[in-house]
This record gives C-alpha cells, sequence and structure tokens, in this order.
C-alpha cells in the first residue's frame, strides 16, 4: 500500500466487509515512516474472509495492494499456557526446576 496511506482510510474502505476491532500500520521503529502494510483486525473470522476475497489484489490509494490473512509471528511465550499471560519469574524458575514450592 502507498506509503501515505492513513489508518482512518483504511477504515473507511475495510469496513464495508465487517465490524473492525483494530487498523494498525506497521511503521519503523526509529522513522516511525510507515513500512508499506497494515494489520487490520475483524472482530469475525467470517468478515476478515470476506475482505481478503474481495480487496486481494485491488487497487487502493492509487497502488495495487494483497490482502491475505495474517501468518502467526514468533511466540516469546513458547512453552508457557496461553491463557497466562507474560511469564513470572517464578513460573519462568519453576519450569526450568530450579524452585520448587515449600
Amino acid at each position: 500500500m502507498p506509503y501515505s496511506t492513513k489508518e482512518s482510510s483504511l477504515q473507511k474502505e475495510f469496513e464495508n466487509f465487517g465490524q473492525i476491532a483494530e487498523v494498525n500500520i506497521a511503521k519503523d521503529d526509529f522513522t516511525k515512516r510507515s513500512k508499506g502494510y497494515a494489520f487490520i483486525q475483524y472482530t469475525s473470522q467470517n468478515d476478515a474472509l470476506l475482505a481478503v476475497e474481495n480487496m486481494d489484489q485491488q487497487v487502493f490509494d492509487g497502488r495495487m495492494i494483497y490482502v491475505e490473512i495474517a501468518k502467526p509471528g514468533k511466540d516469546r511465550f513458547r512453552g508457557y499456557p496461553k491463557t497466562s499471560g507474560p511469564p513470572t519469574t517464578k513460573q519462568h524458575l519453576q519450569q526450568s526446576n530450579d524452585v520448587a514450592d515449600c
């Protein structure tokens, strides 16, 4: 997508396919400039699939865009229960068998 694209214009275009929970344009940590891609989170998986079907390889803001379901990134907390949140020091040590409950 164009580097000048704003979150509001993505929201307006993509809300045609369902309720959006969040729009996040990826930005460079140092310059804070757009990296040329974004993540749009829908409240429904069916809405996300509808957006992919209708917007992939379409022209948006003067450029061809490619829309797909996001792939999972690296999991920093692999090995911990998914519902536990970030590990505490005690959880980390217990999982390493370095600490025992008394």
